[in-house]
């Protein structure tokens, strides 16, 4: 659905979930959106677990042993190519990505405001105040994941590519917690830094929408709809004329 106009560039919002069977294909799915030269707004969901870890873990000693040992515990292990941490993947997280081509100027900070705005404001209409910054032992730490209460509820990584006419291709990438036990996944990511002799992760300082939710949460649909008209508002507010 072309949602918007960004100067002479429509912005595409898909507002439906894209499913995949698995999380290469995910990652298929985005890298499409970086390459493709449009204005991107899409969601995805992986239907089976696994984990993604950044390619540059392959240097690390142990690394193939311990993505056999992952995956024998039923957690295959996929790479991607932005930096950050291992993340678990499978249902029950719902992946918001925004492929635009922005000003030279629009850094990363504006970057991570843009992404966490929807997802912000999705929390507010739930009643939530999700709020940025680091949470400890948490997968895939970072200044820019989103909390509620002190726990981890959304992460957050972006990818830049310089481009002419002083022009930057920008992919951001938020994996948010909906539903179900985070106990499994963050399970996953402890026992597969274990193998490289990483940080351990705990999974009480993580949380779900769902669970943070205090009135009965909106179905996939219109979480979908919410969270897209939102993104959409955004891209209003950071790049709007």
């Amino acid at each position: 659905m072309i949602a918007w106009c960004w100067g002479r560039e429509p912005v595409d919002m898909e507002t439906a979930v894209n499913r995949v069977a698995d999380v290469g294909q995910g990652l298929a799915f985005e890298a499409d959106l970086f390459a493709d030269p449009a204005q991107r707004i899409a969601l995805w969901q992986c239907n089976s677990p696994a984990l993604v870890t950044p390619k540059s873990y392959r240097k690390r000693a142990g690394f193939e042993e311990a993505v056999a040992r992952s995956g024998a515990r039923g957690w295959p292990v996929a790479l991607r190519p932005s930096g950050g941490g291992t993340v678990p993947q499978g249902p029950g997280v719902l992946n918001l990505v925004m492929a635009l081509t922005v000003p030279q100027g629009f850094g990363i900070h504006q970057g991570y405001q843009l992404l966490c705005d929807p997802i912000i404001a999705l929390g507010q209409s739930l009643g939530l105040d999700l709020r940025p910054g680091a949470t400890p032992d948490s997968f895939c730490d970072g200044e820019w994941n989103l909390s509620s209460q002190g726990r981890k509820m959304v992460g957050t990584a972006q990818r830049l590519r310089p481009l002419k006419e002083r022009r930057v291709r920008i992919m951001a990438h938020a994996l948010i917690l909906m539903d179900g036990p985070v106990e499994p996944g963050a399970e996953a990511v402890d026992a597969f830094h274990r193998d490289l002799g990483l940080d351990p992760v705990r999974s009480e300082v993580h949380t779900t929408l769902q669970a943070e939710c205090k009135t009965r949460l909106p179905d996939e649909a219109e979480i979908a709809r919410l969270l897209t008209a939102h993104a959409e508002q955004a891209v209003r507010d950071r790049l709007g004329e």
